[in-house]
């Protein structure tokens, strides 16, 4: 199995890490694993955005900022 170091990680972010995994009953690289894993395994947001525009082909277009929508969103998990 491979080891991954992530450098330079700001100390408000550690802590809040290290609370949320204590909150949740598990270790900081499980939260961390089980985050990296989903962020990896969803689609890239410019494929989405391909998928959305195609189904809006020939439809005038929303003045909505769909990447800071999404970003929004999956800062709400």
């Amino acid at each position: 199995m491979a080891t991954l170091q992530v450098k330079r990680v700001p100390e408000e972010l550690h802590a809040a890490v290290k609370e949320r995994a204590a909150a949740e009953g598990i270790t900081v690289s499980e939260l961390i694993l089980r985050t990296l894993r989903r962020v990896v395994e969803r689609p890239p947001i410019h494929n989405w955005l391909e998928e959305v525009g195609a189904d809006r082909a020939g439809r005038a277009p929303k003045n909505i900022d769909i990447e800071k929508l999404m970003d929004e969103v999956r800062d709400e998990r």
